[in-house]
């Protein structure tokens, strides 16, 4: 696929997630099970669409999996998963019964319109599989979920970021349970090589497989160690830092359930014999460091508001009409003032100034107007 390989691996990791569902576990204080809020980031053209679409591609081929809606409200989505209700026999011990639902889409604005607090509430809720209860229609229960769960795969586009996701949600209980995955790499490929569409066999098969196994998961005192040390350096191994972005503070404190979730997505996708050791710990801390370490940029990429933008269109435009004298302010500002309210173009070109992205070269002899270039990084501007 003409897609990043970060995107293709996490893709992966969310699809076997979705497929195991809860029938299978790890226990610590109480159970913990493998399911994932996974966003998969980057700017138009970078492939996660078409990532998030192979992965639902593969999930449709599941007997009786349950997907979400395209597009739903908070009460659609607690009907779908009502009606995605599994019951599993397992001889001699008591059948297991539980709801698992996977939420799998292009982008999660979808769904997410203007961060309806509503519905991020009730996703975060449906992470943990704790019992559900909603009345509709005065005081009358209707709807009791015994034991509900939520996967979810969606793209994120950082543009459109603070539309979706307001600055106050970093701090409540949905964005801090999101592994966000940013790439801003473009896969170049020959548009006119023959390309095979049929569904792969082999992954289908796997993922059919996958989907039978149920039991606990039983930790090895390897593992055990591994994550001990970790803890006890603070959640941090050496040359690599925790995320430290403002936004991700609520995040950091997820890190260790993340790590046991992808330890198991590690361990069942080399064997179905349900054990964590330290190949299992290895790969998983990869997986996550590999993630964390880009995460930031999803903000950095995102957070240029209309006055950003604008920005950059006028540093544009002094590359585009410098030639080789610089540009006079009164181009700039006449340039400006069509895309900007009058009061705030001067603030914005002393931005431009003190941001070092724009540099004055020094005085029209003609117009006395202040002649301005890209500041370009090596500049020696020290005679100026």
């Amino acid at each position: 696929m003409q897609s990043p390989e970060l995107f293709r691996k996490w893709a992966a990791i969310g699809a076997i997630a979705a497929v195991l569902e809860q029938k299978v576990w790890l226990t610590t204080s109480s159970p913990i099970y493998p399911n994932l809020f996974t966003l998969l980031c980057g700017h138009p053209g970078t492939g996660k669409t078409r990532t998030v679409r192979a992965a639902r591609a593969l999930l449709d081929e599941i007997p009786e999996f349950h997907f979400a809606p395209h597009s739903f409200s908070w009460a659609s989505l607690v009907d779908a998963m009502v009606r995605a209700k599994r019951t599993l026999i397992r001889l001699p011990d008591e059948p297991m019964e539980y709801n698992s639902l996977a939420i799998v889409a292009d982008e999660i604005g979808t769904f997410l319109h203007k961060y309806d607090h509503e519905m991020s509430d009730g996703m975060s809720a449906f992470y943990d599989p704790d019992p559900y209860r909603q009345e509709r229609r005065g005081n009358e229960l209707r709807i009791k979920i015994k034991s509900p769960q939520l996967n979810l795969l969606c793209g994120l586009t950082p543009s459109k970021m603070e539309d979706t996701i307001p600055v106050s949600a970093w701090g409540q209980g949905l964005m801090s349970r999101m592994i966000m995955v940013f790439s801003d790499q473009r896969i170049l490929g020959d548009d006119f090589e023959t390309v095979t569409y049929d569904k792969p066999a082999e992954l289908i098969a796997d993922l059919k497989l996958l989907n039978t196994i149920t039991g606990e998961f039983k930790v090895t005192e390897d593992y055990r160690n591994l994550v001990y040390t970790w803890r006890k350096n603070g959640e941090a191994i050496p040359n690599v830092p925790i995320p430290s972005h403002p936004k991700l503070l609520h995040y950091n404190s997820r890190r260790k359930v993340n790590l046991y979730k992808l330890s198991m997505i590690a361990s069942i996708e080399r064997s179905d014999v349900l054990i964590l050791d330290r190949a299992a710990f290895n790969t998983a801390m990869g997986w996550l460091v590999e993630a964390e370490s880009v995460m930031a940029d999803v903000f950095r990429t995102g957070a240029a508001g209309a006055d950003g933008k604008i920005m950059e269109e006028i540093i544009h435009f002094i590359q585009t009409m410098d030639h080789g004298k610089g540009v006079s302010e009164h181009l700039i500002n006449r340039f400006a003032s069509e895309r900007l309210p009058i009061h705030t173009v001067g603030r914005v070109i002393e931005v431009l100034i003190g941001s070092g992205q724009i540099c004055m070269l020094g005085m029209n002899a003609r117009t006395q107007m202040r002649q301005f270039a890209i500041r370009r990084a090596g500049d020696d501007l020290s005679s100026l």
